[in-house]
């Protein structure tokens, strides 16, 4: 059952969350992008028998999933399904050899950064093919570039509820974040910054009505080197996805990532889709709350 959110907030004021969850231990999984790259990534799965959430975790330049474990812990206990990947050219994920990804990531090859959506695309089609996770409730988190790449992915997929980027930059290593956040749809975003670093989450906050700005502590602390040094900021991460990924869908739709048009998951459009373009909704509402029209009526 899920954790109801004043009885996650008294989780977190009662018990540390450092040692709310301890001896966790990932699934390492494998899967491939459309174009070709092979991505490595830590899985965390709750412990209940419904399908939960998912929060998809995207690191800094020059790090890899390893940098999320200490906010696994919390998103652990607000039960939902984690998923920290290597994006490519980082960690693990610099294979195939011929693409040469670890070395054009130390160049800084912005067409390496630009196409970074394409692994959480793949990241999405992973879980996709999971029974233990409800698609109709799908978070980022990303850091630094990372927050650029969730921005990216976020701005082509209509169906992501909620993004949290923790120094979020305006154009890191060439991806256009004020472009994508200006293309988002409804879906809530929360901009963390510390008072040296905040700038472009200023930004970025005036080019969409859904984005919140925090700031969370003095000085300049980067990206996810806020755990441990900036108190409560896991606590902060969680409940924003605690509170925007929402209750189980009573009256989920189906559409195909790129259309403008919803369906019934029954539906004979919904049977014919590709798999890999497959999007859930947790109702028609919210599918048109993100600017997509029914191809029928349908009740709200």
């Amino acid at each position: 059952m899920r954790l109801r959110l004043p009885y996650l907030l008294s989780l977190f004021v009662g018990i540390g969350l450092t040692s709310a969850v301890t001896g966790l231990e990932p699934e390492v999984v494998r899967f491939e992008t459309l174009d070709g790259v092979k991505i490595v990534a830590d899985y965390y799965a709750t412990d209940g028998d419904e399908p939960a959430p998912v929060v998809i975790l995207l690191h800094m330049y020059r790090s890899n999933r390893a940098a999320w474990k200490p906010l696994v812990p919390a998103l652990h206990q607000a039960e939902l399904a984690v998923l920290a990947i290597d994006l490519r050219g980082h960690g693990e994920s610099v294979e195939p050899v011929d693409m040469d990804l670890a070395d054009k990531s130390k160049a800084r090859d912005s067409g390496l950064f630009n196409s970074m959506h394409s692994d959480v695309e793949a990241a999405y089609y992973w879980l996709s093919r999971r029974d233990d996770v409800d698609l109709t409730r799908v978070g980022l988190v990303g850091a630094s570039v990372g927050c650029s790449i969730a921005l990216d992915y976020a701005s082509r997929d209509r169906s992501v509820d909620a993004v949290v980027c923790m120094t979020a930059g305006e154009n890191y290593l060439g991806v256009d974040s004020k472009a994508h956040i200006a293309r988002l749809r409804s879906q809530p975003v929360l901009l963390l910054a510390t008072t040296g670093e905040r700038k472009a989450s200023d930004a970025l906050g005036k080019r969409q009505a859904t984005a919140v700005v925090d700031i969370v502590g003095g000085g300049t602390v980067h990206g996810t080197r806020m755990f441990g040094r900036i108190s409560g900021i896991e606590e902060r991460i969680t409940t924003f996805l605690v509170e925007n990924l929402g209750e189980p869908a009573s009256h989920p739709v189906v559409a195909a990532m790129g259309t403008d048009r919803f369906h019934e998951p029954q539906g004979d459009r919904t049977k014919r889709m590709p798999p890999r373009t497959k999007r859930w909704f947790s109702s028609p509402a919210e599918a048109e709350k993100r600017g997509l029209s029914p191809t029928t009526p349908t009740s709200k």
